[in-house]
């Protein structure tokens, strides 16, 4: 099978057990109410038993929780789960969370819905498909491709400066979907953006949302770069405040079924 993109490997896969990502998970945008319903929607059953693959600080399978059967959130990040497991909602009677790599660990039970949000692009996707038709009968896969700024004057300004002071050099642009639909791993059936929604965040906190993503973990830039990139980044949206950076947050989702072999 072909290679993933570059960019997509191990090592910039660690990154997510930063201490400094984990600590500024929580300036993200929060996912719209309108996934939570539709996940519980594509799971087609009451009360779905649900497996969360690469939950990080597990926003989704903590708000997933009082509609669901049980709920089972792995990430392989110790940091990002011991956060999930401090946040409102991580202590739910039916939500376990696990530590571990979900493609070669071993998972008791079976579920109705698979779900992976802005997850499955680090994943070994050939063995992440096949752990899904072990646990999943039905091979149901939801994926949270990404949550976008959507039309925020800055953005290819903001592109530009993240890729001087990106750590994860090899990284190329991808469509998630289309990658895994060309190696013959998924069926698709819908896709959805939802949104945009309105959100208001300081400045302080846009800034550190942006040190949640890879590449730009603190732990791995240099003290220079990090600080050269803030005041960049402080500079492009301060015409924009007022005194609060307003963003339009536009969440894209597909789902469909893992192959039934590859």
């Amino acid at each position: 099978m072909q290679s993933k993109p570059s960019g997509l490997g191990p090592a910039h896969a660690a990154q997510f057990d930063d201490a400094s990502i984990v600590a500024a998970y929580g300036a993200r945008p929060p996912y719209p109410e309108s996934l939570v319903t539709l996940i519980l929607d594509v799971a087609g059953v009451s009360h779905p038993r649900i497996l969360d693959l690469g939950c990080g600080t597990g926003e989704l399978s903590r708000r997933l929780a009082p509609h669901a059967g049980a709920i089972v959130a792995v990430d392989r990040s110790p940091r990002m789960i011991a956060a999930a497991q401090r946040l409102a909602g991580g202590d739910a009677p039916n939500l376990t969370w696990i530590v571990g790599d979900m493609e070669r660990m071993t998972i008791d039970g079976s579920f109705d819905l698979a779900i992976a949000a802005e997850s499955f692009h680090w994943f070994d996707w050939a063995q992440a498909c096949a752990a899904i038709r072990r646990l999943v009968p039905s091979r149901r896969l939801a994926l949270v491709e990404g949550r976008y700024d959507v039309g925020t004057p800055w953005a290819s300004a903001l592109a530009a400066l993240i890729g001087v002071h990106s750590t994860n050099r090899e990284f190329v642009p991808y469509d998630l979907v289309g990658e895994l639909l060309a190696r013959g791993l998924f069926a698709l059936e819908g896709r959805r953006a939802l949104g945009p929604e309105p959100l208001e965040q300081s400045v302080d906190d846009y800034v550190r949302s942006l040190h949640s993503r890879n590449g730009l973990s603190l732990d791995r830039m240099s003290p220079g770069s990090a600080h050269a990139f803030d005041a960049a980044v402080r500079r492009l949206v301060a015409p924009h405040a007022a005194p609060r950076v307003a963003l339009h947050i536009e969440t894209r989702v597909a789902w469909g079924f893992v192959a039934s072999h590859c």
